[in-house]
């Protein structure tokens, strides 16, 4: 598909001279974040109860929640979606290069201020209150400077709250797409397509699948103390190479490329208008966001890194390009969209870097100093006691995050947004 040139009248033109359609929100994609970031946590959820003591149906559903841990996916195409879209504008509506000084500061405001708070206050637990964690300090200098995830020792880069693995994750991310969206720009000049684009990044994507397999060749860890039995870093030692920041940026690389198709679809020609009006675009997204929660049901209870590229996770390439066709779509949908974004997932996705990076260390907090049993893989047995116990948790980090983001993250962000 060459570049756009006939629209509908039904445009405006942005400050970067793009001609757009009235289609302005990216419909669809707080609610996206909003299911990730609670899927994750149901996730650790799920870890809690004591599942061969529950009934076949609890059981079931526990199998379900545990692949909750998908929602991780969802995050890296997600972002790749949402940071991508301002230089799939400029490309397609023949502008300039974006500013990385922008970028780059915005990246920052909205990372490192919430995380390196919730990250100094439970390093600062972890040496106040002797908890056993190897390598501490190189495992916080590396979770300082967003440089964990290259090493299976400095992984996991807090001892009490895992989920900062992926932070360092996606920084990387952050690094390697306006990169390549430069060479984009270079290679094309001003003869730019999306063809060409699409050709493209589909060739990044192949890509970053070699180079995948190369970290499996080259870097994959031996087998002493490796495993989960050996604590967290053990556990991470068992997930490297499968976890790799390469791979996964194979993710993110989904949601740009679903970015670059869906801001095609924005300039509404008289085809996108019809397929918009009779709910094609609607249909679309229903079938891949029930394709997906479909996959997730049906891979319940098999092993980790079954039915996945590479060994990924999160059955990687096919769960992340559901989600990539969801997020496509949803902006041109009718009706779709708006029920995605509903009022409870719109300020879910508001805090939700808070919820990911506060949940875990409330989860520590209870079990160390309420209920023992539950620090430990399915230590607790009574479902009432363990739906008390996360509906707890679930009203803490609700409310901890909208502090941190009312006191922490919104104050830089508005600052930043102000200079722009």
């Amino acid at each position: 598909m060459e570049k756009v040139k006939t629209l509908s009248q039904n445009t405006s033109l942005d400050r970067a001279g793009v001609k757009k359609s009235n289609t302005t929100l990216l419909a669809g994609a707080d609610g996206i974040r909003a299911i990730a970031c609670l899927s994750v946590i149901f996730h650790h959820f799920a870890q809690k109860l004591a599942m061969y003591l529950q009934p076949r149906p609890v059981q079931e559903l526990q199998s379900y929640f545990l692949l909750g841990n998908s929602g991780v996916s969802v995050f890296f195409v997600l972002s790749g979606f949402l940071l991508s879209y301002p230089f799939w504008k400029q490309y397609i509506g023949g502008g300039t290069f974006p500013s990385i000084k922008q970028y780059a500061v915005r990246r920052a405001a909205r990372i490192i201020p919430g995380y390196y708070v919730s990250f100094l206050i439970c390093t600062l637990v972890v040496l106040l209150f002797n908890i056993p964690s190897e390598h501490t300090m190189i495992r916080a200098i590396t979770g300082l400077t967003f440089t964990a995830g290259f090493h299976y020792v400095t992984f996991f880069p807090n001892e009490i709250n895992s989920p900062f693995w992926s932070i360092s994750f996606e920084v990387f991310c952050y690094f390697l797409m306006p990169a390549f969206m430069y060479g984009l720009f270079k290679i094309t000049g001003k003869k730019r397509s999306f063809r060409k684009a699409l050709l493209y990044w589909c060739g990044v994507f192949v890509v970053v699948i070699g180079l995948n397999q190369l970290v499996h060749i080259f870097f994959t860890p031996d087998n002493i103390r490796r495993g989960w039995d050996f604590g967290s870093i053990g556990g991470a030692k068992y997930w490297m190479p499968n976890y790799n920041p390469i791979g996964f940026f194979g993710h993110f690389s989904v949601g740009i490329i679903a970015a670059g198709i869906s801001t095609i679809l924005n300039f509404e020609t008289e085809r996108i208008k019809t397929l918009k009006k009779t709910g094609v675009f609607d249909f679309i997204g229903v079938l891949c966001f029930t394709g997906s929660v479909v996959l997730l049901w049906k891979m319940r209870g098999l092993p980790e890194f079954s039915f996945s590229f590479q060994n990924q996770p999160y059955y990687f390439p096919t769960y992340a390009l559901l989600i990539g066709g969801v997020l496509t779509v949803t902006p041109q949908s009718k009706w779709f969209g708006n029920i995605l974004d509903n009022r409870f997932f719109r300020y879910t996705a508001k805090v939700s870097f808070g919820l990911y990076i506060w949940h875990y260390f409330i989860m520590f907090l209870i079990s160390t100093l309420w209920i023992k049993a539950y620090k430990d893989y399915m230590g607790i047995a009574d479902i009432r006691q363990w739906a008390i116990i996360c509906s707890a948790v679930l009203v803490v980090s609700y409310i901890v995050s909208a502090l941190s983001y009312k006191f922490i993250e919104k104050p830089v962000l508005d600052r930043v947004h102000k200079k722009a």
